[in-house]
Formats: structure tokens, sequence, C-alpha cells
């Protein structure tokens, strides 16, 4: 929140109309509905537009030259419970150079979000997207773990990287920083989906994919930076380390530690070089590689007297060349030798254990063969002494049942042994009774 706008005939003056010191003559100060997170001005060459929001604040923008609110944002529609969407705005960006066309405008909230605003269509988002739904909300997508809790979105910038693609970056307070693609920018349209469902979730990642994400970031991110040429990008926060990664193969190529918490960085324009930054220097390179080549004779060592007197070796007193490069040949053998005395005691560790697998299995196939050659001894001595082999039991034939006919009563009358008659149920009996009858 600003001071009064000033008055006419470019006095400034205060909430009581006083005039102001005069050492505060020339600026001019705004007032502006607040809390205030974040507020950019349109990178457009003579623009007056400030883009701005905050907590409870939603997306405004505020024109310098005529001195109003152009412009303002409505929230997302209400849940599917019907309760009003809360309003956390912490980063606002604008895309004006990735879509010449449209005027977007890039918000990053703290519940983990990213809204998309085009001033030229509508005034409610055109997405609100989870940053990394299905992918781990707390990771880069590397990692197969997946963190419940919306992480803040504390910095972001709108860049264009070394292959021409305009990419948005943005950094959490977990040490997550993402880069997003916006290369479907141009052609973004209202979503048909109702907003705060998976199914506008997945269409929102669609249209905003992430490309890549930065590892070994320690702490919160709270600033990022991109170089002009878009080959080098810069993370700083909390961790008290100024990281360097390169954006096309997201390596980090370097960081430095810079002994106190940090809220904010700016790259020079100067040309980008990775040498420097690895404290390397790529003339001398340069130069080895246009020296010309020595004469014949000079590489042979015929050199005339007089040339060779005048050469002088550009050595500290104490130091050679030869005894430098002897000492180096010497480690180089000792570690060689270290090295193959490791791999022979490994090697004779290997054989030792492979003899002891092979003697446990000989001792093995011996005691298998020994206990069979004792059953066959006593199978033998068995039935030398008269002791009668085993035989196999015949299974007895199953008795035939015996008949009650007339014809086997009176076999059984005439002297064979009568079959006792099976008792029959009571209903059974008088039925058969009434039968004979």
């Amino acid at each position: 929140e600003f001071t009064k706008t000033p008055a006419e005939g470019g006095k400034v003056v205060d909430e009581n109309g006083e005039e102001k010191a005069k050492e505060e003559e020339g600026c001019t100060h705004f007032k502006l509905p607040g809390p205030v997170a974040a507020a950019e001005l349109e990178p457009v060459a003579g623009s007056t537009r400030i883009a701005f929001g905050g907590d409870e604040n939603d997306v405004k923008i505020f024109d310098l030259a005529k001195n109003e609110i152009v412009w303002k944002a409505k929230n997302m529609p209400n849940d599917f419970l019907e309760l009003r969407i809360p309003l956390k705005i912490s980063t606002v960006h604008w895309a004006t150079h990735a879509a010449p066309a449209k005027s977007v405008i890039i918000v990053g909230t703290r519940d983990g979000k990213i809204r998309a605003y085009d001033t030229t269509l509508q005034k409610r988002p055109l997405f609100d997207m989870i940053i990394g739904y299905k992918m781990g909300k707390g990771t880069g997508g590397y990692t197969g773990s997946e963190d419940v809790q919306a992480r803040p979105v504390k910095c972001a910038t709108v860049h264009q990287t070394k292959n021409g693609q305009w990419s948005y970056f943005a950094g959490n307070t977990l040490g997550v920083l993402r880069e997003f693609s916006m290369s479907k920018l141009e052609k973004f349209e209202t979503a048909k989906i109702r907003p705060g469902t998976k199914r506008h979730w997945i269409w929102a990642e669609q249209q905003f994919p992430m490309r890549r994400a930065y590892r070994n970031i320690t702490g919160s991110i709270r600033s990022i930076d991109v170089h002009s040429s878009g080959q080098a990008l810069v993370a700083v926060g909390l961790g008290r380390f100024a990281y360097i990664f390169d954006t096309g193969k997201t390596n980090l190529i370097s960081k430095v530690y810079l002994k106190q918490k940090l809220c904010s960085v700016l790259l020079s324009s100067d040309a980008y070089d990775v040498n420097k930054i690895l404290g390397g220097s790529s003339k001398k390179d340069e130069d080895s590689d246009d020296e010309e080549p020595k004469p014949e004779d000079e590489e042979e060592g015929q050199v005339d007297g007089d040339e060779a007197e005048n050469d002088v070796d550009d050595v500290q007193e104490g130091f050679s060349d030869d005894e430098g490069e002897a000492a180096a040949e010497e480690e180089d053998e000792q570690e060689q030798q270290e090295l193959d005395e490791e791999e022979g005691i490994l090697m004779k560790q290997q054989n030792k254990k492979a003899a002891k697998i092979a003697k446990a299995k000989k001792a093995g196939a011996k005691a298998k063969s020994k206990g069979k050659a004792t059953k066959a001894t006593k199978t033998g001595k068995s039935s030398k002494e008269g002791q009668a082999p085993k035989t196999k039991l015949k299974k007895k034939k199953p008795l035939k049942k015996a008949s009650t006919t007339p014809e086997a009563a009176a076999a059984g009358q005439d002297g064979a042994q009568p079959t006792k008659k099976r008792k029959l149920p009571k209903g059974k009996a008088k039925a058969q009774k009434k039968a004979k009858q």
C-alpha cells in the first residue's frame, strides 16, 4: 500500500494535503488496495500498466497514466460444496512476450496452484491448475513419493530459454524448482470443464505441461533469475546457497555458499561462459590450439648453443617439471600396485570360498553313496540267513450276497445252510405280503 497520488503542479502531498519534504520531490506515490504480495510492470515499451495482487486481493491492473484501476479479476466459481474458494496470491507475472496477441497474466498462489488470466477475453481465470497433480505435489516428478500438503509458490519468472521457447519457472518452500512450457499459450481458451474437479486439473496440465524439474536444491526458494541468453538459471533462498543450472540439461553447474539467507537475485547481462563459472579459462585452450607447429630441427633437439643459453624456464626456485613428473609417475605406480594387491586379495578370497563349496559338495555326495551301500548289504544278509522275503498280500474277493429266492430256500432244506433273511422295513414287508397273496 502506497501513499497518495501527487497533486497538480507536480507537488507531492500526504493524506492531510500537506506538502512532503523536499528530498521526496520528483517521486510519484500511488495508493493501491492492499495487501499487495506481488506487482509487476507490463514488459512492453511505453506501457504504464501494473498488475498486482495479494491475500484476499484478486488480480488488478493499475494504469499509472490514468491513475486508476483499469481491470479487476473475478474469483473462481464456488466448489462442489458451494463454498467460496479463498484467494492466496503470492506471485504475479506478465506473459506478453510469449503471446503478443493476448494480454496474459500468470499467477502463483500459496496453496500450490497456478492460474492464468486473459484480460482481453474474460475476468475469471482460464484455468486453475494444481502443481504436481498425479506426479507428487512436493517433488519434481523424479521421485515416487507424493506430498499431500500443498507447498506455496514463493517465487516465479517468465523467460525465454536458449532454444527460443518461453517457459514459466516456479519455486516452492520445499526446494522444488519446476519449468512449465508456454507453447500453447496463444491457443488458450475458456475451460469448458467446471473448475475444482479432476477432469479440469487433467485438462489444465495438458494446456500448461511441466517441461522439467531442477534437483539438488535445499531449503525454500525465494528468488529466480534467468540469464539474458537463456542458457543459465540461478536460484537462491533460505539454504544460503546460490544454485546455477543449465536450462537445457537441468545440470547443476555450480553452487556458491553466500553465508546468509537470501531473498533476491539478479544476473548481469555479461556473456555467459561456463569455464568462468567453473574457475577455468577458455583462452588457454584457444591459444594452445592456435600455436604453430615447431620445425623438425627443434623437435629433434638440434638447437644452437646461443639459443639454448638464452632460454630460461619459467619455474620457481625449488621446483622443476621433471621432478613433478617423476613424483606423479611414482604416485601412479603406487596406486596401481595397491589396486593390484587389492584385486589379488579379493581373488584369493573368492578361490578359497569356491574350494570350500566344492569340498562340501563332494562330502555330501560321498555320504549319500555310503548310505545306499549300507542298505544294499543289509538286504543281502537277511536273504542269506533264510528269512523269507516279504510277499504282497492278495486282496480277498467280496462274498456274494445270499439269494432269497424260493429255489434257494428249498436247497437249504435239502442240506444246505439257509441264508439269513434281511429284515425289511414295515411298509415294504406289508407290500410284499400283499403281492404274494
